[in-house]
């Protein structure tokens, strides 16, 4: 692991971003919360190594299973998410939920990235079968 220099502060706030702009901090909240039929994480009183260590073999294991199709399906969501709805041109947040045969459908827009995955983590819990992500919309200039 490369060891900050001088300003220790200025580090660890970089580094947090990187995970929040990674999905990494979102993707730990989720694993800490997570429950079905055959794991719960309040039960497993899971330690922050164990859940960094899950976190770990879960972005290795979608780095391992990725395909084309997905990679194609999110792209195209990211190109069309805007929509002329939101009446401006400022940036955006959306969530949106991806379906079949790479169509998508905008949920909501927000104008930052909290909003949106508060709406998403609320979302998730009553479509817990639905895909969804949240996707930064860049206007037009």
């Amino acid at each position: 692991m490369v060891r900050p220099g001088s300003d220790e502060s200025e580090y660890t706030r970089g580094y947090q971003q990187a995970l929040d702009d990674f999905g990494v901090t979102q993707l730990l909240s989720r694993i800490r919360c997570y429950s079905d039929d055959d794991f719960d994480a309040d039960r497993a009183q899971l330690t922050q190594q164990e859940l960094e260590s899950l976190v770990a073999m879960v972005i290795e294991r979608v780095a391992a299973n990725i395909k084309g199709s997905a990679i194609a399906r999110y792209l195209h969501t990211l190109r069309k998410a805007h929509s002329p709805i939101m009446g401006d041109d400022r940036n955006s947040w959306a969530i949106v939920r991806i379906l079949p045969n790479a169509q998508h459908y905008t949920i909501a827009r927000f104008f930052n990235r909290q909003d949106a995955d508060d709406r998403l983590r609320a979302l998730c819990r009553f479509v817990p079968d639905g895909v969804f992500e949240v996707v930064w919309v860049r206007s037009a200039v």
